[in-house]
């Protein structure tokens, strides 16, 4: 698989907290990667250097063989790189559909696609997650999970090649959480999306989910690899629980 991002030595600090260590990690073309780590890693902000929100004090982001540490957010929408969060904050009077539709209008397409072509998009998306019977609901009357679904499918409606997902799961019950995962497969099955997600403690998913585990720990990437290899290894089950380097 052809490499489509890298993070070369990123540093990032606030003030004299060193958030980001010099990190450094790849993301292949079609991968799904989970990020797993304990509460203050480094593994958000990591996610917001990537994504734009923060720029890193050294080291860069490189997509597609781009330069993009100098880009701002709406740039790297452009070019391919959509995130959902964790709170997912829909806009409640508008449908589910329209939601759809506004990140297919302000994705990669955007300036190139009109509100039809969106409204479109917006019912594909919605078929392959499993929201379409609730299209024409006002979204601020979905459940939790179901915004959840809902933020998922306006992040892929823009049309990405690298979906970032920040605790897509945290809070859903098992059942929940599995059909998360099975969807995330399938968009990146049929749109051939790199996948990278961000798991608190929630290991049936990061084995479900993931093709290669990162494993943060005070800023840095201790372990990567396979999930049955990485969480297996006693230096991360150690961190993971809370223990000390």
């Amino acid at each position: 698989m052809a490499e489509l991002l890298r993070v070369e030595g990123v540093v990032k600090r606030f003030g004299g907290i060193t958030a980001l260590d010099g990190v450094s990690l790849s993301i292949e073309q079609g991968e799904l990667m989970a990020i797993i780590g304990p509460n203050g890693s480094g593994k958000t902000t990591l996610f917001n250097v990537i994504n734009g929100v923060l720029k890193p004090d050294a080291g860069k982001i490189v997509f597609e063989g781009r330069d993009i540490t100098g880009l701002p957010p709406y740039k790297r929408v452009a070019l391919g790189i959509a995130r959902t969060f964790q709170i997912p904050k829909p806009w409640p009077n508008l449908t589910v559909r329209e939601n759809v539709a506004i990140g297919a209008l302000f994705g990669s397409m955007q300036g190139r696609i009109g509100a039809r072509e969106a409204l479109e998009i917006a019912d594909e998306i919605l078929e392959i997650v499993g929201l379409s019977g609730k299209a024409e609901v006002e979204a601020g009357k979905l459940t939790v999970p179901e915004k959840k679904v809902l933020e998922l499918a306006r992040a892929i409606a823009m049309r990405p090649k690298l979906l970032m997902l920040d605790e897509v799961v945290a809070g859903m019950s098992p059942k929940d959480a599995d059909r998360i995962v099975d969807v995330v497969k399938k968009i990146r099955d049929e749109y051939n999306i790199s996948v990278v997600s961000l798991v608190e403690h929630v290991m049936r998913v990061v084995t479900k989910f993931a093709e290669r585990v990162v494993v943060m720990h005070q800023g840095r990437v201790i372990r990567e690899g396979p999930p049955e290899e990485v969480l297996r290894d006693p230096l991360v089950q150690r961190v993971y629980l809370g223990g000390a380097l």
